[in-house]
């Protein structure tokens, strides 16, 4: 198992020196990498980028598609002793030119299929700014002076490589939803990844032999599980293809023919899996257990897969990127009953999960109050945002030392101390497991030409969004604009998760008794609507 203190991608190493031709990483499209493959292309990466000038500590941004290859760039940058930032190739450019901004990353590690998104975010007199290093061949149309082509990294020699370590102790560093329309840097170290993987390693009993799906981008910390938990217990990852990612019969296809030992993914794919009834009885018979994070899985959801599924374990997972992807779970023992809520669980073994009362005491069990984590998964604070640090993270007792961070989730315990999951304090949601503000995207429907005043809700879909965003607006000319083009205008400030799919223009916004937006009008308002794109109400 993996010992504390060491890089998490010294840990990967060790399996490649002690089962080389063990496989490590399965690309969507079956292309299998040994971990001694996986281990030398890594290597040679790492060359280029030193031979290049790379310091310890600096960011390096990765603008790839899943595959094994950005698993080797991210195993590179760790063994320069940097720090990688994955970035999502969707989102818009002003979106992308933000991040890049907050983390100054002295190089981004690109795929030529993005050549043009990327050409989109760097400086126009193409002075300053990081370097490139292409994945893979690249155009000449699409370098730039100081770009490094592929051909010279996979030329690298393949002697000794150095393995430095990041003085900061941070491995990557992984960008979420802002309330104020900016993205939070949230970092994390090699230490709580490390910390994670072995917990659930060890606990699980994953090791050789077993075979570990890779559904998430890797722009989003669930993938976090996926790879190091593989990599460092010498089983084998198996990247699940783009094609496959939102089609519930293809991924059903996918789990069957790759042979899943272990599955883990958002609630919200389990939901569309089920909707669409593409689960056998007794189907996926080496699949030992699936686990979900990132959101509430309906009990009448995961009553159909247990039953389906008699041979297979399911747990929750429960835990905000700020904590290194989860920092509870509860494995569910019988079928639930269609209405029972599924338990956040307890705390993971190094990890500290307590409810305290908006006085700033610890609940007592029963009583709901907001739960906050500490522990060993536990981020620094926001990169760079000394205020967002402070806000979210405080000491208690005082003066003990002991962090802990306000995840803005509502929960209490039971008499037994199993914690169950009561509600947000905030308007932030889950989709496709993703972290979305509701507030941020309503700043960005106000910021549209035509529109007066926005409000922005979220109503449940059996969809693999699990939540459809819907914006409510007022227009003061008279004219009500086509959605169509309110969507095509936010696309260029926000990804497409974050864009509303519905629409409603009304007279005025409605308001509670305290004179604020009454959300849950609009919830109501558009949970009774069937209509997807565009509805309008005298409400």
């Amino acid at each position: 198992m993996p010992q504390r203190g060491r890089g998490i991608h010294q840990l990967v190493g060790e399996r490649a020196r002690t089962t080389p031709s063990a496989a490590a990483v399965t690309d969507g499209d079956g292309t299998t990498y040994t971990y001694a493959e996986l281990d030398l292309l890594s290597a040679r990466l790492a060359r280029t980028l030193l031979a290049h000038g790379i310091a310890p500590d600096d960011r390096v941004c990765l603008l790839l598609p899943k595959s094994a290859v950005a698993v080797s760039a991210m195993l590179a940058v760790l063994r320069c002793g940097a720090v990688y930032v994955p970035l999502d190739p969707r989102s818009p450019t002003a979106r992308l030119r933000t991040v890049l901004r907050r983390c100054a990353p002295r190089w981004i590690i690109a795929d030529p299929v993005y050549a043009a998104v990327l050409e989109e975010c760097r400086d126009p007199d193409g002075s300053g700014g990081p370097r490139v290093l292409w994945s893979r061949a690249a155009d000449e149309q699409g370098r730039r002076p100081g770009d490094v082509p592929w051909e010279e990294a996979a030329g690298a020699d393949d002697g000794p490589c150095p393995e430095l370590s990041a003085p900061s102790g941070l491995a990557y560093i992984m960008f979420t939803s802002g309330s104020t329309g900016v993205p939070k840097g949230v970092p994390i170290t090699h230490d709580s990844v490390a910390h994670f993987a072995r917990w659930l390693a060890g606990h699980f009993d994953i090791g050789a032999g077993d075979r570990l799906s890779g559904h998430p981008a890797f722009h989003f910390d669930l993938s976090v599980l996926d790879v190091y938990t593989a990599l460092t217990s010498g089983a084998e990852l198996r990247l699940v293809p783009d094609s496959a990612t939102f089609m519930p019969e293809r991924l059903a296809g996918f789990i069957r023919d790759a042979r899943l030992t272990q599955w883990c993914s958002v609630p919200s794919v389990l939901v569309a899996m089920r909707a669409r009834d593409v689960v056998g009885q007794d189907d996926f018979p080496e699949l030992r257990r699936v686990m979900w994070c990132g959101d509430e899985l309906p009990a009448d959801t995961l009553g159909y897969w247990m039953r389906r599924l008699p041979h297979v374990r399911f747990t929750n997972l429960y835990g905000p990127t700020e904590a290194t992807v989860a920092s509870a779970f509860h494995t569910v023992t019988a079928v639930p009953d269609d209405r029972e809520q599924i338990p956040i669980g307890r705390a993971i073994p190094g990890e500290g999960l307590a409810v305290f009362t908006s006085e700033g005491r610890l609940a007592e069990a029963g009583v709901t109050g907001d739960l906050c984590i500490s522990g060993a998964g536990l981020t620094p604070g926001y990169w760079r945002d000394p205020d967002g640090t402070a806000r979210s993270f405080f000491e208690f007792p005082a003066g003990s030392g002991t962090r802990w961070y306000r995840t803005g989730d509502l929960a209490r315990t039971d008499s037994s101390g199993l914690l169950s999951f009561r509600g947000r304090q905030d308007r932030q949601i889950k989709s496709l497991g993703y972290r979305i503000e509701l507030d941020e995207v309503a700043l960005a429907v106000n910021s549209l030409a035509g529109v007066d005043q926005a409000a922005v809700v979220a109503v449940p879909t059996p969809g693999f969004e699990g939540r459809q965003i819907c914006a409510a607006c007022t227009t003061d000319s008279g004219t009500e604009r086509d959605p169509a083009l309110l969507r095509a205008e936010l696309l260029r400030i926000l990804p497409a998760y974050m864009v509303p799919t519905r629409w409603l223009w009304l007279p005025r916004i409605p308001v509670n008794a305290n004179g604020k937006t009454d959300h849950r009008a609009l919830e109501r308002r558009f949970a009774a609507s069937e209509m997807t794109t565009d509805a309008r109400s005298t409400l």
